[in-house]
């Protein structure tokens, strides 16, 4: 039986006539990082918000460690670690004084929990650096060191590479891959940076307007990643009957009424040119094409590639 972590049924939100998140069943299995995919407004930050219990559901369900939330929100939250957008501290205040006052607020009794929340995140402790001082990345890892003060099983990032730069970005990566590798924490990270996502995540889930459109692992994902040899013809019905008939072509997807993709590329497209035209069909062009996971992403939402 798979384990999961988060587990939410038909989970919605509805602002006004507006549905921002539209009946989405997400699975996010313990021990994994899952990566929520979308661009900026499908709706990734109310899902996060909805599960943290940081605004109502309208509709649908929510599982967290296998159990409903209402009545257990105590025993349950103390469990998970979060960044919701921006991560709020004291600008006049150092990294080390920020994170004395949320131990002290949430009841954290051990001595060592914010010398090791920051031993983690790669911060100095006791520092004299005021918090205003901090760069953007440093802001990003005291977040997440407040995050994990308590230690949780659960961590839900929203965006943690947002503004950041490449290194930062590479860093911030390696540093959530060694939270979840070394640590054993369960990740729900969102980003609208596919390539980041590609990165990090072992599990996606494809946001486009408040809907779920994919889940999936990662490597399956990859696998849509294919070669295949793009065919125009100039009587694309004929051409098919040539094509099944006399080649055995099975796997192919019809673009348009001139194209088609074939799927299989060992087949001798010249004995097929060769074949087409002895029975008139014309042959516009051959081309090996390659889909990349952006290429999927457009056809699947239908617009615009995710950067």
């Amino acid at each position: 039986m798979v384990d999961y972590l988060i587990k939410t049924k038909q989970l919605t939100k509805i602002y006004g006539e507006q549905a921002v998140v539209k009946d989405v069943d997400l699975h996010v299995k313990k021990g994994r990082i899952y990566g929520l995919l979308g661009r900026n407004g499908a709706g990734k930050t109310t899902i996060m918000k909805m599960i943290l219990g940081l605004t109502s559901i309208t509709s649908g369900k929510v599982a967290i460690f296998g159990q409903r939330i209402k009545g257990r929100e105590k025993r349950v939250y103390s469990r998970i670690g979060a960044i919701i957008e921006t991560p709020g501290f004291y600008p006049n205040l150092t990294g080390t004084e920020n994170l004395e006052i949320f131990a002290r607020l949430r009841g954290i009794t051990g001595s060592d929990a914010v010398k090791n929340a920051l031993e983690v995140v790669g911060l100095p402790y006791k520092d004299k650096k005021l918090f205003s001082k901090y760069s953007l990345g440093m802001k990003q890892r005291l977040g997440i060191a407040n995050a994990i003060l308590h230690d949780p099983e659960l961590l839900i990032l929203d965006e943690p590479t947002n503004g950041l730069d490449p290194i930062g970005i590479t860093e911030m990566r390696d540093f959530i891959k060694y939270l979840s590798t070394e640590y054993g924490k369960t990740i729900l990270i969102s980003s609208h940076i596919l390539s980041e996502i590609a990165l990090l995540a072992d599990d996606v889930g494809i946001i486009d307007h408040g809907a779920l459109i994919e889940e999936n692992t990662m490597k399956a994902l990859e696998k849509k990643n294919r070669k295949y040899i793009l065919l125009r013809v100039g009587d694309m019905s004929k051409a098919m009957l040539i094509l099944e008939q006399k080649f055995h072509v099975m796997d192919f997807n019809m673009t348009d009424d001139h194209t088609v993709c074939l799927y299989d590329s060992s087949l001798d497209m010249p004995a097929i040119n060769k074949s087409l035209v002895g029975h008139d069909v014309d042959v516009i062009s051959t081309q090996i094409c390659n889909d990349t996971l952006e290429d999927y992403f457009i056809r699947i939402t239908g617009g615009e590639g995710i950067a």
